[in-house]
């Protein structure tokens, strides 16, 4: 009693007075630091084994406060105190640990859900930063031996390889959260949109006196069609609203300066890439390795040549966007580089649109120009007195393309 009405007296610097029975405390502390207030009474007053947290022996906060009674109110009005700046008393096998509170964990829910039109890698990443779950999608599966290529991994290393082919979406949460997933899910996870590409790649015979592929098209279709394209030289692609696709391609493919390369009809889901090839696969020289002899060994790779149409189409609410690529392209035997290698002569276009359901639009520009020279007349007579004779042609290839949707969005 006396020792602890000393080291109080000491802290605080003014009196503290004590009842007549020994088993009462009466005392008043004004502006002293937490910690330094837990010290005291926990070590002359309580005689319990305790334990401070770092959180709180480096609390700087001052506090007044005064206590009156036995030694058990004082405990209890010491844990209210704490209590009301953030700390708690827990008791741990007769050993009080005095630290901050700490909020309990809280249940997690388990749900399982099959995707109806969606991939689960995609609703996972689409919805993941939303919540503070764990969607199985993303767990990091620990494989010790071997990698997804079957390339022998390091002793004691680890890869981290996630499944993302499976037929179930797993998330595990709170309860709340398992809530707010159901209802994304049910928009999220809707029919993805599909797209029906109709083309027809035409190589067009231009001059100088006709222009470019467009203008071509533009008096062809203003012709037969009454299509005002507004066409101008500098232009290298053109949408067009009509009814009928085939009017268009049946008057273009009516000229004979519009020669049809290829005609491509797809039906490509949004988001997808679909393919379209028509040629032939070439051997080319590749790199040289040599084996542990030392004999080199000359490998062979195949480049596809012929005509290469690729698309991308993203189907909005209002329009489509259309990634096209489109190549024609053939070998040659090489006259500069590798020897025995033949060289890819190719014209390729690349471009990305938008156009509206049922729209078609005409890409172009990728052009190659011809000429040759002669003379003709009798062979005896001098080359003044010969006809010389010349021919230059330009070739353009012209895309088009109509975009229809094929299924719900």
């Amino acid at each position: 009693m006396k020792s602890c009405v000393l080291a109080l007296a000491l802290l605080v610097g003014h009196p503290i007075f004590a009842s007549a029975k020994s088993a009462d405390l009466s005392f008043e502390l004004s502006g002293v630091q937490v910690g330094r207030i837990v010290n005291v009474i926990y070590s002359d007053a309580l005689k319990t084994p305790y334990v401070l947290a770092p959180e709180l022996l480096a609390d700087q906060r001052l506090v007044s406060f005064r206590f009156a009674g036995s030694v058990q109110s004082i405990k209890a009005d010491l844990i209210k105190l704490l209590d009301s700046l953030g700390y708690a008393v827990t008791d741990r096998g007769g050993l009080e640990f005095l630290g901050p509170k700490r909020d309990p964990e809280p249940a997690l829910e388990a749900f399982v859900y099959k995707p109806r039109f969606r991939d689960v890698g995609y609703l996972a990443d689409l919805l993941r930063p939303l919540f503070k779950g764990q969607f199985t999608v993303n767990r990091t599966v620990v494989a010790p031996l071997t990698s997804k290529t079957d390339v022998p991994m390091p002793p004691g290393s680890a890869a981290a390889l996630v499944d993302r082919a499976a037929d179930v979406l797993v998330f595990s949460g709170e309860a709340g959260e398992v809530k707010k997933l159901e209802r994304l899910l049910a928009q999220v996870d809707c029919q993805v949109g599909e797209v029906m590409v109709r083309g027809v790649v035409y190589e067009v015979q231009t001059g100088d006196s006709t222009g470019s592929a467009f203008n071509l098209a533009a008096s062809l279709l203003a012709g037969r069609l009454s299509v005002n394209l507004q066409s101008t030289a500098q232009q290298n692609s053109v949408r067009v609203s009509v009814g009928n696709a085939d009017a268009v391609f049946s008057a273009l493919s009516s000229d004979s300066r519009f020669k049809v390369v290829t005609q491509p009809a797809l039906r490509v889901r949004s988001g997808a890439q679909a393919s379209f090839a028509v040629g032939q696969d070439v051997p080319v020289l590749g790199a040289v390795t040599y084996v542990s002899n030392g004999q080199p060994v000359q490998s062979v790779e195949y480049r596809n040549s012929g005509v290469i149409f690729n698309v991308t189409p993203q189907v909005r609410e209002g329009a489509i966007d259309l990634a096209v690529q489109q190549q024609i392209s053939n070998f040659v035997p090489t006259t500069t580089g590798v020897n025995n290698s033949p060289t890819l002569i190719k014209r390729e276009l690349k471009t990305d649109v938008q156009v509206r359901d049922g729209e078609i639009v005409m890409l172009g520009g990728l052009t190659e120009e011809k000429s040759s020279a002669g003379r003709s007349g009798l062979s005896f007579l001098p080359g003044w007195a010969q006809t010389r004779t010349g021919e230059r042609g330009r070739t353009e290839l012209l895309l088009v393309l109509q975009l229809t949707r094929a299924g719900l969005f």
